[in-house]
């Protein structure tokens, strides 16, 4: 008859066989274990190297970013989209093209579309602010308001009163909320959109009563239910 083993034996023998079978599983596979590894190693690396390398893109960006805004705020509005001897000629544009991803490049599309329609060119004002990513809370509703704005001017009614009502909606206060549903209502009674006009106005006229929109918000409700 076999000998009973002992609780300690049957740990000790469990963590010898444990162990001898990992050594056998790591002699079977190393390359695979190896390649894993480096795999891992590479990502690791990867992320460090890509944080790093965001940065300084962005610091880079941020640097021909403040050169351009000078200009920009001296209504230099060829200096600031092309640059000049100042910031090795790198402007708005390059600074869009060749740090696309950065934060300073998405502040350069909106500095970019100021400075093309103030230029006399408003298309491509569009195409620049139809990239902008505006920012949350109150300071991306002027943004979101100026892209309506181009969008009516290019004969986009419908376009800009959906983009008027993101505005009223992307901060709501009793401030801008009001004046953009106002426009929203203005700009969709021309794209015919009937529906979007009168729940823009009635909203003004439920919620807003104290503000600058309310009588006009009124009128276009009686225009509205004239027809």
């Amino acid at each position: 008859m076999a000998k009973k083993l002992t609780k300690e034996q049957l740990e000790n023998d469990a963590l010898v066989t444990g162990y001898a079978n990992t050594v056998n599983y790591i002699r079977h596979h190393t390359p695979t274990i190896i390649g894993i590894t480096i795999g891992v190693l590479v990502i690791i690396a990867g992320a460090i190297g890509y944080s790093y390398y965001s940065a300084n893109q962005e610091n880079a960006a941020q640097a021909f970013l403040s050169h351009s805004e000078e200009a920009f705020l001296a209504a230099d509005y060829e200096t600031a989209l092309k640059g000049d001897n100042s910031n090795l000629g790198v402007g708005l544009e390059a600074i869009i093209g060749s740090y696309s991803r950065t934060n300073a490049a998405n502040m350069a599309r909106y500095y970019a579309a100021i400075s093309e329609l103030e230029m006399g060119n408003p298309d491509i004002a569009l195409t620049y602010i139809k990239d902008f990513d505006a920012p949350k809370g109150i300071l991306g509703v002027n943004a979101l308001a100026f892209h309506a704005v181009l969008l009516e001017n290019s004969g986009d009614y419908k376009g800009a009163a959906a983009m008027y009502k993101r505005a009223a909606n992307w901060d709501v206060n009793a401030g801008t909320t009001p004046a953009n549903l106002l426009r929203a209502a203005n700009a969709a009674v021309l794209a015919g959109d009937t529906k979007l006009a009168s729940e823009s106005v009635t909203t003004i006229i439920e919620k807003y009563e104290s503000s600058t929109a309310f009588v006009e918000a009124r009128k276009i409700q009686g225009r509205l239910a004239a027809n």
